[in-house]
């Protein structure tokens, strides 16, 4: 039962993220997002190698195939199965970003909240820090705000485990709720 709560979550976050992200980059991009009759979005999803609408009979049997999610900056969402092939995609955009800015100064931090909307204690995460465990901030974290020109990967587990959440470079979530990951975060990479 627990595996099967852990798959339904797994589906939820990467469902919520999708919206979310697809959502801010599109209004970034001057681009809106569709909506249906049931208040659902229509985010077309890339998929090993093929973009699905949503009009698209299989649409909805590849999103609950989807466990990790990266959004590209035009708005592009990837899903993944396996988060290596996840974690391929998020090395290339880092590759870019890091091609674009150069060497960014130590001052450049994303930074998670005990609170929602940013507040109680903060803790910072440097460009190009992980932290594979958050002692007393595991589970804890339940606002974000993702470093300037870089960007964080939260994770559902320790290790870099579980369900992972890409945020693009300059996010703001004041709650974390909105992506069904709120007090669920484990592990942390800012790039």
């Amino acid at each position: 039962m627990k595996i099967l709560k852990k798959l339904a979550m797994g589906v939820t976050v990467s469902a919520l993220a999708l919206f979310l992200l697809v959502s801010s980059a599109l209004a970034q991009s001057g681009q809106s997002l569709q909506v249906n009759s049931d208040g659902n979005a229509l985010i077309p999803i890339i998929f090993e190698g093929v973009t699905y609408a949503p009009s698209d009979a299989k649409f909805k049997e590849i999103l609950n195939k989807v466990k990790h999610t990266v959004v590209e900056r035009d708005g592009k969402a990837y899903g993944y199965v396996n988060a290596a092939d996840a974690d391929k995609h998020v090395s290339k955009i880092i590759a870019d970003l890091s091609e674009e800015v150069g060497i960014l100064e130590s001052d450049y931090v994303s930074s998670f909240y005990w609170n929602t909307n940013y507040s109680g204690a903060r803790l910072d995460v440097e460009s190009g820090r992980s932290l594979a465990t958050l002692g007393i901030w595991n589970d804890e974290i339940s606002s974000v705000k993702t470093a300037n020109l870089r960007a964080t990967r939260l994770y559902e587990h320790s290790n870099f485990g579980g369900v992972s959440i890409f945020l693009p470079p300059n996010t703001n979530i004041s709650n974390l709720a909105s992506l069904n990951f709120n007090d669920k975060i484990s592990s942390i990479r800012v790039y």
